[in-house]
């Protein structure tokens, strides 16, 4: 099939989303048509500008009361969601490995004749430049200079080991946050959008990626619910970046004109001037704007990055370049567990903890990789059209990695011997050359660790004389352009998002989500004021949280997506006769009163599926009994905890309630295995625990009224699919049945 008919396939697929579309001409000016014209989703459209637009309303109005409540909200969830940050990011690092070695890594993202859109140069430099780009400059040489000099006990390396192992471990904790763990999450959702918007002529959309697991509710309000959260997340996510490179940028024209303050009010203004240019890159599009900035963005860095090279001791830099690289690889498991579990007590007898050290790096790397992921991952999956599974894993993971270990090397080890010359000088904090609020080096030296975050960079780059001046002018160029790919990359992948995929969104929609970020970056630096880091990382952490447990999903997706294309696995062979959340898009009075119901006995539903699983009409009260006993007791110890009549008592009741949910879990396992249903243990234990209502019900209703693949009169009851010759998204998850059961449709080497 060629490019157009799958175009044509994926737009048949996009019109079966909600539209809303208006198109007036006014008149035309030479070959352009003036007018309106607007193509997009009113729910997703609306609902996450609602939402968006309402938080840039709070952040002006109550900018305290709003900074306060942010910084509530990192604390919490750095504290209870520390667990599931860490271990999620492993975990898809372990899936996409095993991903890449399985035969199914050379299935290619496209039709089997099909060629890569773009060369590899020009794509990795677009990669390069949507994915990281502005956080290179920002953290170039800070992050290491911080990780090495924290202040007392400031992480958990300080005054552990000498200087130089001191210096090393804090060049591995900086390529641990930019390295396999933070790309990781690129390579899940760009991978399994590209695949089924490739391969199945899906809308480039993120409610493609649920499409393995819930089928045509895609088109529905499930899909609309998970393109709302990804532009919502996508939203604060860049604008994170771009809060931190207009810090940046106000403290390089600050250093070469003292008279522009550093102030919010101007990093306001350059959010606004660089905005407009990025408006204006948007409306170019993909191939004109976007590709052009990425590769003289590319560019300009490696040339600022050669220069520092040479300009400093290449010797210093290539010894630093491999022991790093070694140091990453040996330690890249343990710190990929580390969770800080006994610092984040704060109760260490000799007090040598940084309780909160977890909150500002770790925890808010991976939130904003993860809140990057829709923005980065759509972006990916539109450049990557033609090429194979193993290949675009190669591309997003290996050379950026690669590329990130040689960046840090060079500017994380010119800092760091900046800061330990420094040290041997005696220049101090209150050094009045070369100290904290110095506007002169000494000899050539800041003592980095007591300057602002946004100075390093460019301290660095005075310590080379003549050319240091042309450094500084360099990398402000690059950081304004980078501004502009990540800011006119993102809003593209918004405005499609909201408009169910359309790859050739209206320019009006384009300039109101360009706008839009503009406003929300305004927003978190007005809101944040002198502390804005603290703001934007707070942003960023928190809209990961969701988008977590949705990338869990999509890498299950991602597999059962692989396994039906190459025949491995048969989406016809047996199933529930309706599917989990079935009464959500295709309700009946009967089906909702069950539900309903469910949600305050569902042990009734589960021991009529259990008794029918013994015997057709089996006695059922004893499940009754097992069931309804931890159920209740649950409730019961709530309301004593509620009432506060025993204190504690809710935690037994949660403790015993894990019991209903493994006896459940349990008849779900047995109904699966009786019937040869698709499925896993860890599936049924948790549709259990997390939607035990609908489970119930599903279990109930698969048990009375399941028929064999021998009886042609195969049940359609209460709206919900009991067959299995039809196409339904419940019964079929991929493409229809005739081209998933031709043998010429399913090749793992394609």
């Amino acid at each position: 099939m060629d490019t157009s008919s799958a175009g044509s396939e994926q737009e048949d697929a996009a019109n079966r989303c909600r539209w809303f579309r208006v198109n007036w001409k006014w008149c035309k000016m030479g070959s352009s048509n003036l007018g309106i014209n607007i193509r997009l989703n009113p729910v997703v459209s609306f609902v996450s500008a609602l939402i968006i637009w309402g938080f840039v309303v709070w952040c002006m109005t109550e900018p305290e009361a709003a900074n306060k409540k942010m910084g509530e909200w990192k604390t919490w969830i750095t504290q209870t969601f520390t667990w599931m940050y860490i271990g999620t990011q492993d975990a898809w690092a372990v899936f996409i490995i095993v991903l890449y070695f399985s035969k199914y890594g050379n299935m290619k993202l496209g039709k089997p004749d099909e060629k890569p859109e773009f060369k590899d140069a020009s794509y990795f430099t677009m990669l390069f430049a949507a994915g990281i780009g502005i956080g290179l400059f920002y953290f170039g040489v800070a992050e290491p200079v911080w990780h090495y000099a924290p202040g007392h006990y400031g992480n958990r390396y300080y005054d552990r080991y000498n200087d130089n192992q001191r210096a090393q471990d804090s060049m591995n904790l900086t390529l641990f946050h930019w390295g396999i763990h933070g790309w990781i999450v690129y390579v899940v959702v760009g991978l399994l959008l590209a695949f089924v918007g490739y391969r199945q002529g899906l809308p480039m959309t993120m409610r493609s990626c649920m499409y393995p697991l819930i089928g045509d509710k895609i088109y529905g309000w499930m899909g609309d619910a998970i393109d709302i959260l990804s532009v919502v997340c996508t939203m604060f996510g860049v604008c994170t970046s771009l809060g931190l490179g207009v810090m940046q940028l106000n403290a390089g024209v600050h250093r070469l004109r003292s008279s522009i303050e550093v102030s919010t009010l101007n990093q306001i203004i350059i959010i606004w001037c660089v905005t407009a240019c990025a408006t204006a890159s948007v409306i170019s599009g993909l191939k004109m704007g976007i590709r052009r900035l990425s590769e003289i963005c590319f560019i300009l860095g490696v040339f600022v990055m050669m220069l520092v090279f040479f300009l400093d001791e290449p010797w210093f830099t290539l010894n630093l370049l491999v022991q790093s690289t070694g140091y990453y690889m040996q330690t890249i498991i343990q710190l990929g567990f580390h969770t800080d579990a006994f610092a984040q007590l704060g109760n260490a007898p000799d007090g040598k903890e940084a309780a909160q050290w977890m909150d500002g790096w770790t925890i808010f790397y991976w939130g904003w990789w993860i809140a990057w992921s829709p923005f980065v991952g759509m972006f990916i999956a539109k450049i990557s059209r033609g090429r194979t599974i193993r290949q675009f894993i190669n591309a997003t993971l290996t050379a950026p990695v690669a590329f990130s270990i040689f960046w840090f090397s060079v500017f994380g080890g010119a800092g760091l011997k900046m800061e330990r010359n420094a040290v041997l000088a005696n220049i101090t904090c209150t050094s009045p050359i070369g100290g904290k609020t110095a506007t002169e080096s000494l000899n050539g030296l800041f003592r980095l660790s007591c300057r602002g975050k946004n100075d390093m960079w460019f301290d660095v780059m005075q310590q080379y004389g003549d050319i240091g001046t042309f450094l500084s002018i360099l990398s402000l160029i690059g950081i304004v352009l980078y501004f502009v790919t990540s800011s006119d990359s993102g809003s593209l992948v918004i405005d499609c998002l909201s408009a169910n995929g359309d790859p050739k969104p209206p320019v009006l929609q384009r300039i109101f989500w360009a706008l839009t970020e503009g406003a929300t970056a305004t927003a978190l630096l007005y809101v944040g004021g002198d502390k804005a880091l603290n703001a934007l990382q707070t942003v960023s952490i928190a809209s990961g949280v969701p988008y977590t447990i949705l990338l869990c999903f999509m890498c299950v997706a991602l597999w059962r997506a692989v396994k039906v294309e190459a025949g491995d696995l048969d989406p016809t062979g047996p199933q529930f006769t309706t599917g989990l959340l079935d009464v959500l898009s295709t309700p009946t009075t009967e089906s909702v009163i069950k539900v309903f119901l469910n949600i305050f006995a569902p042990w009734y539903s589960m021991s009529v599926a259990a008794a029918e699983m013994e015997r057709p009409k089996g006695r059922k009260w004893t499940k009754m009994l097992i069931l309804a006993i931890p159920f209740y007791t649950w409730i019961a110890l709530l309301a004593l905890e509620f009432f506060d009549i025993a204190s504690g008592i809710c935690y037994v009741g949660w403790t015993v309630l894990f019991g209903f949910f493994a006896y459940g879990a349990g008849i779900r396992i047995s109904i699966r295995e009786k019937y040869d249903i698709h499925g896993n243990m860890i599936e049924d234990f948790f549709a259990v625990m997390i939607l035990y209502p609908f489970a119930a019900y599903q279990m109930e209703h698969h048990m009375k009224n399941y028929r064999g693949r021998d009886n042609e009169d195969h049940l359609v009851q209460n709206g919900h699919c009991g067959s299995y010759d039809k196409s339904e998204s419940c019964c079929v998850p991929l493409e229809e049945i005739e081209k998933l059961v031709d043998p010429d449709q399913r090749h793992t080497n394609v």
